[in-house]
């Protein structure tokens, strides 16, 4: 893995051509730059407001990464001898599944040319042009090349889950314009659950009165934030989970329920048995009209109705129920949820929407109209696009499973050996990341999300031949850091949490230590403690970063020149070594005064006293005595076996030292 370098501070990128993210089509490169000057002029050939829109925050975000402040702001209409053009044929006023986002971008030295069919290209091509801004000294460039760009698959999505925990307007926006940044165009909000009922309904106002602690969207909100998608090419997509994962829906509407119970928002988590009554005409009429109702609030052709997970215990639990099963002579609850479903498909159809659910909605009958969402795998998938069905990829994109990005991005949809005709292959739309909230809050969120989901972004957009996971995270760090700028807090916000679990201690001193700690993977975490939503989200590994980029650059030190019992740049490593002694050494007496740090001081020691072994083994080899290296590989056992949620992320480097 090449060495990356993961900043701290927002950077002015020094991304070179070939370090685009996603990776475009086709690049080609020349002699020769375009020069950045207060007297560059914007200039559009078919204006549009939203395309303006976006043209104007362009403008900004080109002058702060550039450095250089233009004379005029004003969007041209005439010709310019020094010149940035965007030129399109046709505006598109809504994105939809399979709309054109190609575009040409040609830069040379007096002029760049963004070539669109409309402005859904135009967003893509400005923000590539945006990651080709270079800063040399005073002087700011864009070297001179030819992109011509269009994406592998149509659906490129993020689920942003808001009902395990309440995840409000502000950071779902500043998630947008990070997704559009990187070419996503699908916002997948998950906005009812057992815990949570997320969204206001004027004709149930009971569903969101209580069925969310009041934390829920109102539909003004709502359409503020389908509105701000739309302005960056990006599609939004509700799902509301029937009939399982419903206890929400039923503490203001019991009577909408498969068993007669006293209901109250689920605190816990896991796969509860409340459910919708399939079985009553009463059900269908309410699912009508909130569904009419949400339909006019989200433009997507799209609803998704979830459909996973639903244990169907309280059907077999209602005599009724049973008796409904046994006069339509369905013989199982697979069978009695695929009428639900073509039910519910029904009145979708009837409000003009499509579906699509998780692999549980597939049913023999079921229309080849439906999408299917698939979490359990591209085998299942890939079942469903031979039987007909179009459907996109989450399983290997779970973000609350903290997984290293090359997990993410190692993950094809399509990969080149899958057995599918052109036909089936097709129907595979795409993928969706998806972050569940089960262990994250509005202050975690982004740095789980991100720089994650650059791995998905990339894979998703680019081809297979130009998908390389050593270049993607020779780039991802330049990257990550450019989209602070939208107001993420993926980066900074580990700071912030480290000074109030260190009572306000210097964080500078033991934060080397901290990033070389990730969670641990899966959802291993849970086995430690039992979450509940009213958990509070402030321990050591939510300070953690997914993947501990200080540790890769210490794997590729080591490998690059450590071989055969002799390293090389010995300076370099010894330095890289004592840093995380200090920093471990610091972490301990910080530790020993904060309750919310002392959990990890005995991972702390041993850390330090393994890392001075180390620095020992390579300053010296032969003066290490058997004993300390004895006393190495125990200290390696226990680190790697500790019993907390976050790992050492560089011990299997540390045994390549002395091994």
């Amino acid at each position: 893995m090449k060495k990356i370098f993961f900043l701290l501070a927002i950077i002015v990128s020094t991304t070179k051509a070939q370090d685009l993210l996603p990776q475009p089509k086709s690049i080609n490169t020349s002699k020769g730059a375009f020069t950045i000057s207060k007297n560059t002029l914007i200039r559009l050939s078919l204006s549009s407001p939203e395309l303006n829109k976006y043209v104007q925050r362009f403008v900004q975000r080109f002058q702060n990464r550039s450095g250089v402040f233009l004379n005029t702001t004003q969007l041209q209409d005439t010709l310019s001898a020094h010149e940035i053009l965007i030129q399109t044929e046709t505006f598109v006023d809504t994105i939809k599944l399979g709309s054109d986002e190609s575009y040409k971008l040609e830069v040379n030295q007096n002029k760049i040319i963004i070539t669109a069919n409309n402005n859904i290209g135009a967003y893509r091509g400005l923000e590539t042009l945006l990651q080709l801004i270079q800063r040399t000294g005073k002087t700011a460039y864009v070297k001179s090349c030819m992109i011509s760009d269009s994406p592998r698959f149509p659906w490129r999505g993020l689920l942003i889950d808001v009902c395990r925990h309440w995840i409000p307007t502000h950071v779902i926006k500043r998630n947008i314009d990070a997704m559009a940044a990187v070419k996503m165009n699908v916002l997948h909000m998950h906005l009812t659950e057992d815990q949570g009922f997320r969204i206001e309904s004027k004709k149930f106002p009971k569903l969101h009165e209580l069925g969310s602690n009041g934390n829920y969207f109102t539909q003004e909100e709502m359409k503020g934030i389908v509105k701000y998608a739309k302005e960056r090419g990006i599609r939004v997509i509700p799902e509301f989970d029937i009939p399982g994962h419903t206890t929400s829906w039923l503490v203001g509407y019991p009577e909408l329920s498969s068993a007669n119970a006293d209901y109250q928002i689920e605190k816990n988590y896991g796969i509860f048995n409340p459910s919708l009554n399939p079985a009553k005409e009463s059900t269908y009429s309410f699912l009508d009209e909130f569904l009419g109702e949400m339909a006019l609030i989200f433009p997507d052709e799209y609803i998704h109705i979830g459909g996973d997970e639903n244990k169907g215990i309280d059907w077999d639990n209602n005599k009724k129920i049973q008796k409904f099963k046994d006069k339509n002579s369905y013989t199982s609850n697979s069978e009695l949820q695929a009428y639900f479903n073509t039910r519910v498909l029904d009145i979708l159809t009837k409000h003009g929407k499509k579906m699509i659910g998780w692999d549980e909605v597939f049913e023999e009958s079921l229309p080849l109209s439906v999408a299917i969402q698939s979490w359990r795998g591209k085998e299942s998938l890939y079942s469903f696009a031979k039987k007909g069905y179009a459907g996109l990829l989450s399983n290997g994109y779970y973000l609350d499973m903290a997984n290293d990005l090359k997990v993410y991005y190692e993950n094809n949809p399509l990969p080149l050996n899958a057995d599918l005709t052109q036909t089936e292959k097709e129907l595979i739309y795409g993928g969706e990341a998806t972050m569940w909230s089960e262990l994250v809050n509005e202050k975690t969120i982004d740095s789980r999300i991100w720089p994650a989901t650059l791995a998905v972004a990339e894979r998703l957009w680019s081809s297979n031949e130009n998908c390389n996971t050593n270049a993607f995270y020779n780039k991802v760090g330049a990257i990550s850091n450019q989209l602070e700028e939208h107001g993420l807090i993926h980066l900074t916000n580990q700071t912030i949490l480290l000074k109030q679990l260190s009572n306000q201690s210097d964080v500078n001193k033991f934060q080397p230590f901290v990033q070389l700690l990730e969670p641990l993977k899966g959802y291993e975490r849970h086995r430690f403690l039992k979450y509940t939503t009213h958990y509070p989200l402030n321990r050591l590994v939510d300070a953690c970063y997914t993947e501990s980029f200080r540790a890769n650059d210490f794997e590729t030190l080591v490998s690059q020149n450590c071989k055969t019992g002799i390293c090389k740049n010995r300076d370099e490593i010894k330095t890289t070594l004592a840093t995380w002694i200090k920093a471990a050494e610091q972490f301990v007496k910080v530790g020993n005064q904060s309750q919310g740090l002392m959990e990890a001081k005995l991972l702390a020691l041993k850390v330090q006293e393994l890392c001075e072994l180390a620095w020992r083994s390579v300053n010296s080899p032969s003066e290490l005595k058997e004993l300390d290296k004895d006393r190495a590989q125990v200290l390696m056992l226990e680190i790697e076996n500790f019993k907390l949620d976050v790992k050492f992320a560089p011990i299997q480097t540390m045994k390549r030292l002395f091994n």
